[in-house]
């Protein structure tokens, strides 16, 4: 891979800021996803979790750094800009669907009034597999910052099917999410 003038420019500078310099990505990005799978996993034991859990929203790359304390947000916002295109696009691809996940999760929790109710433990089983996913998830976005897109192509197309088949195959009608939780 070729690297442009203004990439050659930056790249000794990731390393010091925590970045990964062959992708140009910071792991700190995880971190907006990794908060939501713990918040779920608490979820079962603690309904009133799914209060906090609501107020996740999907971040950017970008708009992450602009919210973080991240000592080298400025440097990690540039670098994303110049990430190699091939290593952003595998990146922003397992990014939409782990966005697309959390959101249904959270549409189907809001749903069924689970902060009000008992989890059964088909409840328990549904939000684990969800929660899962999302480790999956961010497990491939870990292995793309370390330049392991290769391996993630494949994979990213199953996220995304597994997104899309989500809603229709594990919570297809009101009174399924609801069985759930009586």
């Amino acid at each position: 891979m070729s690297l442009s003038a203004e990439q050659k420019a930056l790249k000794p500078k990731l390393a010091e800021a925590n970045i990964n310099p062959e992708s140009f990505l910071a792991t700190d990005y995880l971190n907006h996803f990794n908060e939501i799978v713990m918040i779920l996993e608490m979820v079962p034991e603690m309904p009133t979790m799914v209060e906090d859990a609501q107020d996740w929203q999907p971040a950017s790359y970008p708009d992450h750094f602009h919210q973080s304390g991240f000592a080298g947000k400025e440097i990690a916002i540039q670098a994303y800009a110049l990430a190699p295109a091939e290593i952003r696009d595998a990146f922003e691809k397992v990014v939409e669907d782990l966005d697309r996940v959390v959101l249904s999760t959270l549409s189907a929790l809001n749903t069924v009034g689970a902060m009000d109710r008992d989890f059964s433990p088909a409840a328990a089983e549904f939000l684990k597999r969800r929660t899962n996913e999302m480790q999956d998830g961010l497990a491939k976005l870990n292995q793309i910052i370390h330049t392991k897109v290769e391996e993630n192509v494949d994979d990213a197309q199953t996220v995304e099917r597994a997104g899309d088949q989500d809603d229709s195959e594990n919570v297809q009608t009101q009174e399924e999410i609801d069985a759930l939780f009586d």
